[in-house]
């Protein structure tokens, strides 16, 4: 609400003035109809273009705000994800003595405002599916590692032309950083899905 009334506020006390502005030269060149109208086209179209540039401006910095905002967040769930590395599996765990994949995400999601589900395959529900070479940090990636459905997700931890590296917590290792070029994920990768919004 703050960002939006630095932008708002601003645009209305530009607007008030121009057309104050605009009224009183109307009223000076009262005498001169066709040079009035004339001279007031033309100073709405410059107050047109300057209110836009002005807006351009702090829609700009609205959006740098926003991004800023959502890197924000998802260095938070990765570094409470972090926490966690080496830590044991433990099926149905959610602590540090034993987690579970699902587990793990719901932990490092738990400060945002996103509810989510507490199994794999209901995570994979979540959210907007997007491609491979979309993936970006804080996505969440899920594989099939049981023959016909989704039964593992890990969170997104870094992204590159070649690779997509995800921490995630694994049967056999536990909390570990996996890359999906590791044949193991390879062949079992089945999609990747967005829960935090763009916006």
């Amino acid at each position: 609400m703050k960002v939006l009334k630095n932008i708002v506020l601003p645009l209305l006390l530009l607007s008030s003035v121009s057309i104050n502005a605009s009224v009183q030269d109307k009223l000076e060149l009262n005498n001169n109809p066709v040079k009035a109208q004339t001279i007031v086209l033309k100073e709405s179209k410059e107050v047109d273009e300057d209110i836009q540039a002005q807006l351009d401006v702090l829609l700009d910095e609205f959006m740098e705000e926003l991004d800023k905002t959502a890197y924000m967040i998802t260095d938070d769930i990765l570094s409470t994800a972090f926490d966690y590395e080496g830590v044991r599996y433990r099926y149905g765990g959610t602590s540090y003595s034993g987690i579970d994949c699902s587990g793990l995400i719901v932990n490092a999601f738990a400060n945002t405002d996103l509810n989510l589900p507490r199994t794999s395959r209901d995570l994979a529900r979540v959210g907007e599916k997007v491609k491979k070479s979309k993936a970006k940090k804080g996505d969440l990636i899920f594989f099939n590692t049981r023959g016909n459905r989704i039964s593992h997700v890990g969170i997104i931890t870094e992204v590159t032309p070649d690779d997509i590296k995800f921490i995630h917590s694994s049967t056999s290792r536990g909390v570990i950083v996996s890359s999906i070029n590791e044949n193991y994920y390879k062949r079992r990768f089945v999609q990747i899905n967005r829960v935090l919004s763009d916006n």
